[in-house]
């Protein structure tokens, strides 16, 4: 029983290193409400949760009339608790799952 439970505790450590982000993680979507904002982050090609918020920001600049109503940021993927090797993501960068959920039309 120890043997299985140190077994199953170093799969789920070693799956969530980021050397598996490229092989493993999930490419996550974000949209706002009339999906005239659209951004992929793309795991392991360097384009972050980070650099979607600062990019909404600019998108919010540059239309205004966006920046009115309901100008919340939406990620239009699903979570899936069953994805172990994301769980790291789960506990250390859980503001992109905090996000709204947003179906889009391709998943419907």
């Amino acid at each position: 029983m120890k043997k299985t439970l140190i077994v199953v505790i170093c799969v789920l450590v070693l799956t969530n290193l980021p050397i598996f982000d490229f092989f493993l993680k999930e490419n996550y979507t974000y949209s706002n409400i009339d999906g005239s904002f659209i951004y992929s982050e793309e795991s392991g090609k360097g384009q972050s949760f980070k650099t979607c918020l600062m990019r909404y920001g600019y998108f919010l600049c540059q239309h205004p009339e966006k920046d009115k109503g309901d100008n919340n940021l939406y990620r239009t993927f699903t979570i899936k608790p069953w994805r172990f090797w994301e769980w790291a993501d789960f506990i250390f960068q859980h503001e992109r799952f905090a996000l709204p959920y947003k179906r889009t039309r391709e998943t419907k």
